[in-house]
């Protein structure tokens, strides 16, 4: 059992988390969530030792660690060699064959170079090097981002049976509904856990946010009654009995509405919906493919795609990692070539590709700097149209590297809506996102009246956009799904 005592963390003088108590072990699976920047990943560092507390105390009870990272990189070396380095005894090999015939790595090749590996390839090797030191609770922050849709499902199953202690950092709620048996939300630098899985936890969710309306009513009533005592009291004619009346509503007051008796309005900020614009009609074509072929030298990626998008439709690409998803899309951004065939673009179409915003920010630049470089905004203009993307003043002034994972997503998808297009490309928006950003992303986009190519693992963020046409590319082809 892992037991924390008064946490606390700060970053100069903001505080991350402040005083809270927690208690990890006997095998449970928790979902930890909150909002980007909230303090999810420095929480898990912090309980894992790789980041050092401001205060509190943790003690472990002989528990032993591993620790999976949101990213991570590996030497450039080969999987075997890599692997090697966690073993006590080279005779122990068999135990990395072992671990990798548990996790299902049916084409584990300890010769094959890591960079050469898909990223649940990687995954799985991270897996394997966290395994083979035997922890007996396991911190992964943000697993299924590295999974294609099998590999969660297979993720789902082995976490899920995995005999020990796991805490993960997690914003897909089909797997948090499918896994956990307990959900911990961080927010407003403190800790709240519930029992069950995610749909449970919005139930009770809303049953506190309600109890805490309550709560505050209440409150402002009797703040009202006390004031309205001090009042009555500033009116007696005896100065003697004046003071000493004032003094004593004056300390009720403190008493009874201060310090802990104090009860504030539970208040949440979300970004702003997406309103892009188009006057496209729903005839309109956007995109075609024409007998399209696609090899790396000898290697066939795919092979006589014939598909095609109009108007106001919202279609999804699925597919195994390496498939080709991606390519295909770089493809009818022109960023790949065509091997044979022809793909046809709609005639003065506006096309949004948010891939392509994300991976272009430069990470030494600031937030002001970089917004008015891609989209050409007034200075002056910047803070009220990022503070509706959740940025601060303060946020304004910081480099792009700063940000975590999912705060850099948002500040991608603030220059993306930025324009207006007739048709979006969304390669893998969801990654990163706290679910509070899903959910407005999937209210957007339903509301959104162009056409949609959206590639995304996310099996509740694809059913809450409203798609209507699914293409799966697997095995080099592509097939319409109803």
């Amino acid at each position: 059992m892992i037991s924390g005592r008064k946490l606390t963390k700060k970053y100069d003088d903001k505080n991350i988390f402040t005083e809270i108590d927690v208690k990890i072990g006997n095998g449970k699976k928790i979902g930890l969530v909150g909002r980007n920047g909230c303090g999810k990943s420095t929480l898990i560092k912090v309980l894992c030792g790789v980041e050092e507390l401001t205060d509190g105390k943790i003690d472990y009870e002989n528990e032993r660690l591993g620790y999976i990272p949101q990213e991570f990189s590996f030497p450039d070396e080969m999987v075997g060699e890599y692997l090697e380095r966690f073993l006590q005894n080279e005779w122990e090999f068999y135990k990395i064959e072992t671990v990798a015939s548990q996790l299902k790595f049916h084409n584990f090749d300890i010769y094959q170079e890591i960079k050469t590996l898909s990223e649940g390839q990687k995954m799985k090797i991270k897996l394997i090097e966290t395994l083979l030191q035997e922890p007996t609770v396991l911190f992964i922050d943000e697993p299924t981002n590295h999974l294609d849709i099998d590999g969660i499902l297979w993720f789902e199953k082995y976490i899920k049976h995995l005999p020990i202690t796991v805490m993960m950092i997690s914003h897909d709620r089909s797997f948090l509904n499918n896994v956990v048996d307990e959900i911990w939300e961080i927010e407003n630098q403190k800790i709240f856990s519930f029992i069950g899985n995610y749909d449970d936890y919005k139930t009770e969710k809303l049953k506190l946010i309600n109890k805490w309306d309550q709560e505050y009513v209440l409150f402002l009533k009797k703040k009202a009654q006390l004031e309205k005592l001090l009042d009555s009291a500033r009116k007696i004619k005896d100065g003697k009995k004046r003071g000493k009346a004032i003094s004593s509503a004056k300390k009720r007051i403190e008493r009874e509405t201060g310090g802990e008796n104090k009860k504030e309005k539970y208040e949440t900020k979300s970004m702003r919906e997406l309103n892009f614009k188009t006057d496209a009609h729903s005839g309109k074509l956007m995109i075609r493919f024409e007998n399209v072929d696609k090899n790396y030298g000898e290697k066939e990626i795919f092979e006589d795609v014939n598909f095609e998008l109009r108007g106001k439709e919202k279609i999804w690409l699925f597919g195994p990692n390496g498939a080709g998803k991606s390519t295909l899309v770089k493809m009818i951004m022109n960023e790949e070539p065509v091997s044979n065939g022809r793909i046809r673009i709609g005639e003065n179409l506006k096309i949004g590709y948010y891939s392509q915003v994300a991976k272009s920010l430069d990470h030494e630049k600031n937030l002001f700097q970089t917004f008015i470089e891609i989209t050409n905004c007034f200075d002056n203009q910047v803070y009220g149209y990022l503070s509706k993307f959740l940025f601060s003043k303060d946020d304004l002034q910081k480099r792009v590297w700063q940000l975590s994972p999912g705060q850099r997503a948002r500040f991608a998808f603030a220059i993306f809506a930025y324009k207006d297009y007739d048709m979006l490309i969304l390669d893998e928006p969801d990654n990163h996102l706290d679910i509070d950003t899903k959910e407005v992303l999937e209210r957007s986009l339903r509301k959104f009246p162009g056409a949609v190519l959206l590639v995304s693992h996310d099996r509740y963020f694809v059913e809450s956009v409203g798609i209507n046409k699914i293409l799966n590319l697997a095995d080099g082809e592509i097939k319409l799904l109803n």
